[in-house]
């Protein structure tokens, strides 16, 4: 997936590596990100296929490869736009743990859990920066993926909370007490 959304990317503008990076931490990290290791033989590759061309250009005394798409990778991409998509169901280690966690005393679950909610928090919290410093700059496509990833993470927090609940027996107006302490 990650060549459609290089080429994406290449469809609004010529870009360099590391531009097409910062747009991706921006914009598609909460469904795709991909490091400088993959972005670039990714790149190669894209240009071997023809699909991109790139043009050298100094900017403050350096080099930059500046990539561009080419007709045919204008083709390719809106074929995969138009191809229906599949649905797959997921595949988290999370849940993978999780259904085997009657094997751990039910405080190390909450621990488990409440570890597992601070990282989905921190993931909530860079897609709300992100909202709020460039929803100006966002299409609306652009901004529906990213509510998507924060109601996404919303609701892995939420469903998380209903469990430790369960686990611990409490009522929900108890447990909201407990967390205002």
């Amino acid at each position: 997936m990650l060549i459609y959304v290089i080429l994406g990317f290449l469809c609004e503008k010529d870009m360099t590596g590391y531009e097409i990076k910062q747009k991706m931490t921006l914009s598609t990290s909460n469904f795709i990100d991909a490091s400088f290791g993959s972005i670039y033989p990714m790149l190669k590759k894209m240009e071997k296929g023809e699909l991109i061309k790139y043009e050298e250009v100094v900017e403050e005394g350096r080099f930059k490869k500046s990539y561009g798409i080419t007709e045919k990778g204008k083709s390719e991409f809106i074929e995969w736009l138009k191809t229906p998509c599949t649905f797959s169901p997921f595949n988290y280690e999370y849940l993978s743990k999780l259904f085997f966690y009657k094997y751990l005393d039910d405080l190390e679950v909450v621990r488990l859990i409440a570890s597992f909610q601070t990282t989905v928090a921190c993931e909530y919290n860079k897609l709300a920066l992100i909202e709020e410093q460039h929803v100006h700059e966002m299409g609306g496509y652009e901004h529906a993926t990213l509510m998507f990833g924060k109601e996404y993470f919303q609701m892995i927090m939420n469903w998380h909370d209903e469990l430790t609940r369960k686990i611990t027996g409490k009522k929900a107006n108890e447990y909201e007490n407990d967390k205002e302490i």
